[in-house]
């Protein structure tokens, strides 16, 4: 059985080169498509690996909230 999801990240709180780093970070864990809509990136999100400990998408939606606060204060340095 295959496990999908979509999420949708606001785009005044993620930024795309954080999401889709995070999707890079996430491979071994699930398949990634990463487009715009609207104010939001849609993330699909398939493929995810069952046997891991641990949500899997809401670490990614974590991990790239993570990636742009740190993109964020990096570019105020």
């Amino acid at each position: 059985m295959s496990i999908a999801h979509t999420v949708k990240l606001h785009r005044a709180l993620y930024m795309h080169a954080a999401i889709t780093e995070a999707a890079t970070a996430f491979a071994d864990f699930a398949s990634f498509f990463v487009h715009p809509d609207g104010n939001h990136y849609l993330v699909q999100i398939s493929d995810i690996e069952t046997d891991v400990e641990g949500d899997v998408v809401a670490e990614f939606c974590n991990f790239a909230l993570a990636n742009t606060a740190v993109r964020i204060k990096s570019a105020e340095a």
